[in-house]
């Protein structure tokens, strides 16, 4: 899961492993090793990813299904719909069908 979770961060924020690799200071081999599941970084990386990809590590090697920014995403969608609701509600009051 680790290795899948990796890939896919790493490919929505369109970088190589080579930039990923930079940004860690560690070789592109180890980010290709990781990704692969060959090798699994060790705690230490797993935060820094974490960080830098905005999740946590528990979303990381997954144990959480939506990540930190999907749950914050989502929690505002439902509250942009509950506005809207309210809002058509009021229409409905000073506009009232005939």
């Amino acid at each position: 899961m680790l290795a899948t979770q990796m890939k896919k961060l790493r490919h929505q924020k369109g970088l190589t492993q080579q930039e990923l690799a930079d940004y860690l200071h560690v070789s592109k081999g180890t980010v290709g090793m990781w990704e692969t599941g060959r090798r699994e970084p060790d705690i230490e990386i797993l935060s820094r990813l974490a960080d830098f990809y905005q999740v946590s590590v528990d979303y990381l090697i997954g144990r959480e299904q939506i990540s930190d920014i999907q749950q914050t995403m989502l929690a505002e969608t439902i509250r942009q719909i509950e506005t809207l609701n309210q809002l058509k509600e009021q229409l409905k009051e000073i506009f009232p069908q005939e």
